[in-house]
């Protein structure tokens, strides 16, 4: 076992930390077998500013030295570019976190390398009601900020619910329902490497969340798949993300979102990949 002097912060939300204990868990255990002292870091616990003219960070009301690294398993751009700015290398970035969490962002940023993408309409939320009315089909509704499935909802023409209620604050887009399969796919990404694709099968309605109850199987990407997905790395600096395509009539990929918090269980339950390794490998050799 190395000696752990290089330091890196796991930082999550309380309310996430008992669904993923496990996870942590491997992330200390392994981290310690690579020379890593993991640290779990409460968002709750945290403080971060400006003092005497420069950055400061901490916990529990205590300033502390940076770590060397972090990832940050909950969404907080701000929290990523600051400790860019004290000179901590983050996973995902900042630019990762800004864009990926941001559906309508990440779709305008995608547009320029001309794949294959569902027709978007960018709404803020106080002209939700006016859209609506205007829209003549089935169509479907998402907050910008919404994960995990959440805050994604089809809506039949002139059916009429408390849409407000639903995305809350957000800002949303508008999209055509489109396909009858029901299926997605999330191609797992590290670095410029793509891990694996597993295919995501709705188990009722049209959302094909593992965290929903649909069922995943492993996918293996064709050349021109895997070409497409490519595209898309090259874009960016990458962490650890899943890129996710819905699939359409003819079996075709067409670009959905990036998660820049990604999920791990499909990955687990379908493959033998140890991903917590490959992440911690990665990141103290790149």
């Amino acid at each position: 076992m190395k000696s752990t002097n290089r330091r890196l912060w796991l930082i999550y939300q309380q309310a996430d930390v008992k669904k993923n204990q496990w996870y942590i868990e491997e992330y200390i255990r392994i981290g310690k077998e690579l020379g890593l002292k993991v640290e779990l870091i409460l968002i709750e616990e945290l403080i971060f500013g400006v003092k005497n003219n420069t950055w400061f960070v901490g916990q529990k009301g205590k300033l502390e030295e940076p770590p060397e690294f972090a990832i940050i398993r909950t969404i907080y751009p701000l929290l990523s570019r600051h400790l860019e700015q004290m000179g901590v290398r983050v996973f995902n970035s900042s630019k990762v976190s800004e864009i990926c969490n941001d559906k309508a962002r990440t779709y305008q940023y995608i547009a320029k390398l001309q794949i294959p993408m569902i027709d978007t309409m960018f709404v803020k939320n106080s002209m939700v009601t006016q859209y609506r009315s205007e829209y003549q089909a089935q169509y479907v509704i998402k907050a910008v900020d919404g994960h995990g499935g959440g805050q994604v909802f089809c809506v039949e023409e002139k059916e009429d619910f408390p849409v407000f209620e639903r995305v809350g604050y957000s800002d949303t887009v508008f999209q055509p329902l489109i396909g009858t399969k029901h299926q997605d796919l999330r191609v797992y990404v590290l670095g410029k490497r793509i891990l694996a694709g597993i295919l995501r099968t709705a188990k009722e309605g049209f959302k094909s969340n593992f965290s929903l109850g649909g069922t995943v199987h492993t996918y293996s990407l064709s050349e021109q798949e895997t070409a497409l997905v490519q595209k898309i790395i090259d874009q960016f600096e990458f962490g650890l993300v899943g890129i996710d395509f819905l699939i359409g009539e003819s079996g075709e990929l067409i670009f959905n979102e990036i998660e820049d918090v990604v999920g791990a269980r499909m990955l687990y339950q379908c493959t033998k990949i140890d991903l917590v390794r490959e992440y911690l490998t990665f990141l103290i050799s790149s």
